[in-house]
C-alpha cells in the first residue's frame, strides 16, 4: 500500500513538473512572440509613415508666403512641420522638417519620422524709386549727398546700393543731369534720370491753395453710406468741437503723438482734443505717426497707446502711419520689414481690444504697402476723384479744408460703411 501510494506521489509530481515546463515554455514563448509582434507592429507602422510634396525644389520668391502644410501633396500618419510658414525672409537654399507619427496602444508607443523638403528663395524684384527728386533745389556751397535728395527701398534689401553718372557742381550755380542706379544684394537694379539744380538758396513756397469748405465737400461728395469727417493734430492749434460738429462734422481722427527708435510724444493738444470731441459728442478715432525702423519699436509705440488710454472706448481704429518714403533709405529696413512693423502694431492693439488701420497714400499702397485688400485702409489721395484700385474704408480727399471752429487748413475725410 505504501509503496503504490509512494508511486503515485512520482507520478504526480513528474506530472506537475511537466505541466509546469509547458507553462515556462509557454511563457517563454510568450515573452519572445509579444515583443515580436509589437516590433513587427512598430516596424510596419513606421514603414507605413510617409509624406510627399508637390513643387519639389520650389523657387520661393522672397518674402511671399507659403504655407508648409500647403507643400504636402500626400501623406500617411499624423504630419506636422517646423515652422507654419516657409522661410522666406531672406534669398538661399533652405530646408523644412515635417514630421510623420501615428500612436499606437494608446499612446504607449509613438512610431515617428521625419523629412525633409528642400527650396530655394530667390529675389527677383527689383528695388522701387519712391522720389525720383527731379528738379530738387539745392544751396550753393553746400555738400551734396544724393541719399539725401532721392527716395528708394526695396522689398528684402535693407541697404541697397546707389550709384549715378554726372556730376553736381555745389560751387556754381545751374542744373545738373544724372543718372541714377539703385541695385540690391540680388542683383536687380533700377535706374532713371534726374535733374538737379543749383541755386543761390532755397526757394519759400507760399500756400496759396484754394480752400474746400466742408459744406461744399459733404455736398460735392454725398451718397449713401459715407460720413464725413476731419482729421486734426497739434498743427490746427485750439479746436472748437462743437462748432466743428455743428458744421455737420460726423468723425474725427486725432494724432495721439508719434514714435521714433522706440521713444514716444504725445501729440500736445491730444488731451486737450479728445477731451473736447468727447464733450462735442464726435466720434473719435486715432493716428500714431510713426518714424520707426523695427517690430520692437512699434510694439513699444502701441503699449504707450494702451497706456495712456487707459481703456477709453473709441468709436473708430487707431492708424499706423507711416509715410517718410521721400528718405526711405535712411532708415535702412527692407518693405518687407515695413510691413510686419503693421502687422505688429496692429497685434498690440488687439490686445487691449482696440482695432488698427492703415494710412497711406496712393503712391505707396501701390509701390510699398501689402495685404491692403484684407487690411483696413485709410486712403490719403487729393484729387477730385480717386483712381486707386483697392478697397479702403477712409479717403483723405483733401488737405485745404476749412470747417467752423478751426482757424486753419485741415484734411477731409470721407467714411465708408
Amino acid at each position: 500500500m505504501r509503496s503504490d501510494r509512494y508511486k503515485e506521489e512520482v507520478k504526480q509530481k513528474k506530472k506537475r513538473g511537466r505541466a509546469l515546463k509547458v507553462l515556462l515554455l509557454l511563457i517563454l514563448c510568450l515573452l519572445i512572440a509579444i515583443p515580436a509582434a509589437v516590433y513587427y507592429s512598430y516596424k510596419t507602422t513606421l514603414d507605413s509613415l510617409n509624406v510627399e510634396f508637390k513643387d519639389e525644389g520650389l523657387e520661393a520668391e522672397i518674402g511671399d508666403e507659403y504655407e508648409a502644410m500647403g507643400r504636402v501633396s500626400d501623406s500617411v500618419g499624423d504630419i506636422s512641420s517646423d515652422a507654419e510658414y516657409l522661410d522666406t525672409e531672406t534669398a538661399g537654399e533652405k530646408e523644412i522638417v515635417f514630421t510623420a507619427s501615428r500612436a499606437m496602444f494608446g499612446g504607449l508607443l509613438n512610431p515617428t519620422k521625419t523629412f525633409t523638403y528642400q527650396y530655394k528663395v530667390d529675389d527677383k524684384t527689383p528695388p522701387v524709386m519712391l522720389w525720383s527728386g527731379d528738379g530738387v533745389v539745392v544751396e550753393k556751397g553746400s555738400e551734396f549727398d544724393i541719399k539725401s535728395v532721392v527716395g528708394y527701398g526695396d522689398n528684402a534689401d535693407p541697404k541697397p546700393e546707389i550709384k549715378y553718372d554726372g556730376k553736381v557742381d555745389m560751387d556754381t550755380v545751374g542744373s545738373y543731369p544724372l543718372h541714377i542706379t539703385v541695385t540690391d544684394a540680388s542683383g536687380n537694379s533700377i535706374d532713371w534720370d534726374m535733374t538737379v539744380n543749383v541755386a543761390e538758396s532755397i526757394p519759400v513756397y507760399d500756400d496759396d491753395s484754394t480752400r474746400f469748405p466742408f459744406k461744399d465737400f459733404v455736398k460735392t461728395y454725398a451718397g449713401d453710406g459715407r460720413k464725413f469727417g476731419i482729421d486734426v493734430s497739434a498743427w490746427q492749434d485750439e479746436i472748437d468741437f462743437k462748432k466743428v460738429k455743428d458744421a455737420g462734422c460726423e468723425f474725427v481722427i486725432i494724432r495721439i503723438g508719434w514714435s521714433e527708435d522706440g521713444a514716444v510724444e504725445m501729440d500736445k493738444r491730444f488731451k486737450e482734443n479728445f477731451e473736447k470731441a468727447q464733450d462735442a459728442g464726435v466720434p473719435i478715432g486715432l493716428y500714431m505717426y510713426s518714424y520707426d525702423n523695427s517690430e520692437e519699436d512699434v510694439r513699444k509705440a502701441a503699449q504707450w497707446i494702451i497706456k495712456q488710454l487707459d481703456g477709453a472706448k473709441l468709436d473708430y481704429p487707431i492708424a499706423f502711419d507711416w509715410e517718410d518714403f521721400g528718405q526711405f533709405q535712411q532708415y535702412e529696413m527692407s518693405f518687407i520689414t515695413l510691413n510686419k512693423m503693421y502687422d505688429a502694431f496692429a497685434d498690440e492693439l488687439s490686445k487691449a481690444g482696440y482695432d488698427c488701420m492703415l494710412y497711406g497714400s496712393l503712391n505707396f499702397l501701390e509701390k510699398v504697402w501689402e495685404d491692403t485688400d484684407t487690411r483696413p485702409v485709410w486712403l490719403a489721395h487729393y484729387t477730385d476723384k480717386t483712381d486707386y484700385k483697392g478697397p479702403y474704408r477712409i479717403w483723405q480727399q483733401s488737405s485745404t479744408g476749412k470747417i467752423d471752429g478751426i482757424s486753419g487748413p485741415v484734411d477731409l475725410d470721407i467714411m465708408y460703411e
